[in-house]
């Protein structure tokens, strides 16, 4: 056979190598083509995109700043309108404290602050011992000025304070001869107190039934308003006048000394403490449901003077009024018309406290409520 006719293998598989490598070529170069034109659109479409985002962030930054021009910075004139005249009280539920001065409040400071509750359902904090200490004697303090029954009857020295400038607004208005005859207890007196009381009613009750009895008579150690500090018994008292010292024995709240201090008390930060049906006066709506206590006690407490007026204009007892500021949170005190005090209240938990105050304070006073509040005070 003719070698012409024969076909060389090498020859043949070249020419496949040949094919397949233009096929590769054009596979190639078709995928460049395809791969350089999807870049281009993705390319393209991404720019649109973000233009269209920037667009869209420019527009909500004009709207935000458009907003901002139209609110007053200051809130205070978009407050409810007071009354122009007389004492108004005026919730501010709901609208921020406009504080600009950052301040720390001890906790410390806070135990002694006024309105540390303390009731048969609130014990006192076991960290009181933090400003034990600091409570001191009535008669030292005030230099005789105030009388009272015993030499180491005592209060914090704020109420010491205030309980002098209140006798001494007393004696202007022609009153004097007050006594104070109850002042702060410590633990261990208050635990005799009850001792004492439930040894004399054993014989009739037992269990449950003998600490009800007791609880009718004295508070449970640890539960004793006078173990605040804050808290004074006051009467009326003269070597020299029989018929004031009958009257008082009788009912103290009938003497002109009693008149005066339920309706002036609040002036100086203190409130009556216990009111019940018909006492003090016969007006009084009664309270004990609220402070557990039924009985007519000419007890006083040092709240301070914001609080106390407050509580004053609406009738509160201590319980009724830290519920209010637990329900509205930040209220304003106006006096014909003008802002004099902001009173509110955070939530603490029983340490040092951080709080913001309005730079045009004049100044400030803040309280442990025992409920797992802070209450502040500011004045103007």
């Amino acid at each position: 056979m003719s070698n012409a006719h024969r076909t060389d293998p090498y020859f043949r598989l070249l020419r496949i190598m040949i094919a397949l490598l233009v096929l590769f070529v054009v596979f190639l170069v078709g995928y460049l083509l395809l791969d350089s034109h999807l870049r281009g659109r993705y390319l393209q479409e991404q720019g649109r995109i973000v233009e269209e985002n920037n667009a869209m962030v420019q527009a909500y930054n004009d709207a935000v700043l458009a907003q901002r021009e139209q609110v007053v910075p200051d809130v205070a004139p978009d407050w409810p309108v007071p009354a122009q005249t007389g004492t108004d009280i005026v919730s501010l539920k709901g609208y921020a404290v406009k504080g600009t001065n950052s301040v720390t409040i001890p906790r410390a400071e806070a135990l002694k602050g006024g309105l540390l509750l303390l009731n048969r359902w609130h014990m006192l904090p076991a960290d009181f011992t933090l400003v034990e200490g600091e409570i001191d004697s009535i008669m030292t303090l005030t230099d005789r000025r105030v009388p009272t029954e015993a030499r180491e009857m005592s209060l914090f020295p704020e109420a010491v304070t205030a309980l002098d400038e209140m006798i001494a607004g007393a004696k202007a208005a022609g009153l004097e001869n007050y006594i104070v005859r109850g002042a702060y207890r410590t633990m261990q007196t208050q635990t005799n107190y009850w001792n004492a009381a439930s040894e004399r009613l054993s014989a009739r009750y037992s269990g449950d039934i003998l600490t009800e009895e007791v609880r009718k008579g004295v508070a449970y150690p640890g539960t004793s308003d006078y173990q605040s500090g804050l808290s004074v018994e006051i009467k009326a008292w003269s070597p020299n006048d029989p018929v004031l010292n009958a009257a008082v024995a009788a009912n103290f709240q009938n003497t002109e000394q009693a008149k005066w201090l339920y309706e002036n008390s609040w002036k100086y930060g203190y409130v009556f403490r216990f009111p019940v049906s018909g006492y003090p006066n016969a007006q009084t709506i009664d309270k004990s449901y609220k402070t557990g206590i039924d009985l007519k006690m000419d007890a006083y407490r040092y709240v301070g003077i914001p609080h106390a007026q407050v509580m004053h204009e609406k009738q509160f007892c201590l319980e009724e009024y830290i519920e209010y500021l637990i329900e509205n949170k930040h209220i304003a005190v106006y006096e014909e018309g003008q802002l004099k005090y902001e009173i509110f209240r955070v939530e603490n938990d029983g340490t040092d406290a951080d709080v913001r105050i309005p730079a045009e304070a004049a100044s400030y006073s803040a309280s442990a409520d025992n409920m797992g509040g802070l209450i502040v005070a500011v004045s103007y």
